[in-house]
């Protein structure tokens, strides 16, 4: 019997490296894969992205090839339905914008992708992964943008979810310049300047020259009364803005923001 029991433990062993190889050869196979579909989205093919992602991942079960499927989903769709399903285009760089691609709403919407419940699924499965929290918090965030899904739940829960996710994201260190701004944004558009304070500061530490985030730090600041402050962070946005429409906006905030200065100033007893 003992002979049996060392025979048998010497079959296993192979198998058990045989597993072992099985995983290694997985896990460079997917992290190939993700190389592969970032540098498609850098020369703008993101359809050829997509489907190589759709092939890694079919049954999305991996969170890696999720998020990164939400990314191009989120940020590179050229048409949606309920941020379910999209469509996608191959472009070039002489290629119109994809903002411009999507207004003109001419490609079929093919792609199946429901991102909240495939999220939603990979977080029930991992809870520690934050970068699904992450995710959500950009699903959510897109969401109000679009103005395109999530119907029956109001602005307001859409906010406040947003906010959710994005705080259990950066608790964990998961979070950059555009998430600490969507928190901000959250907050402010919930009528909560003060909790925005803060976010919108951080955006600005991690990337200085973000004008949206001077732009609305200064609007919130001419809230709270803090006139200096929303007067240097108009002035910058004024600045850093590129494009004549967004400048323009930003003088306008200058404008008030002074005009509000004066006002203070002026009912103060001499």
């Amino acid at each position: 019997m003992r002979l049996l029991v060392v025979f048998l433990g010497l079959l296993l062993v192979p198998l058990v490296s045989g597993a072992q190889t099985s995983s290694a050869v997985e896990a460079a196979a997917l992290s190939t894969a993700l190389k592969k579909a970032n540098q498609l989205m850098l020369e703008r093919r993101y359809e050829s992205a997509w489907k190589l992602l759709k092939v890694t991942d079919q049954m999305n079960v991996e969170p890696a090839v999720a998020l990164k499927k939400t990314e191009l989903a989120l940020n590179y769709h050229i048409g949606t339905e309920e941020l379910k399903r999209f469509a996608f285009r191959d472009l070039s760089l002489l290629s119109p914008s994809i903002d411009s691609l999507r207004q003109a709403g001419n490609d079929s919407v093919r792609y199946s992708f429901p991102v909240r419940r495939v999220l939603e699924k990979l977080k029930e499965k991992y809870p520690d992964n934050y970068k699904l929290d992450r995710a959500l918090g950009d699903y959510y965030f897109a969401v109000q943008q679009c103005d395109c899904a999530e119907q029956d739940l109001g602005e307001d829960e859409v906010f406040r979810r947003t906010i959710q996710f994005y705080q259990l994201a950066h608790e964990r260190g998961q979070g950059d310049y555009l998430s600490y701004f969507a928190l901000g944004y959250a907050y402010q558009r919930l009528g909560q300047f003060q909790e925005s304070l803060a976010p919108f500061e951080r955006s600005i530490q991690l990337r200085k020259n973000y004008p949206t985030a001077h732009l609305n730090l200064a609007f919130v600041c001419l809230e709270l009364k803090e006139f200096d402050k929303a007067r240097t962070h108009a002035r910058l946005a004024v600045q850093l803005f590129e494009d004549a429409a967004h400048k323009e906006d930003a003088g306008f905030l200058l404008a008030q923001i002074e005009e509000r200065m004066k006002e203070t100033a002026a009912s103060k007893p001499q």
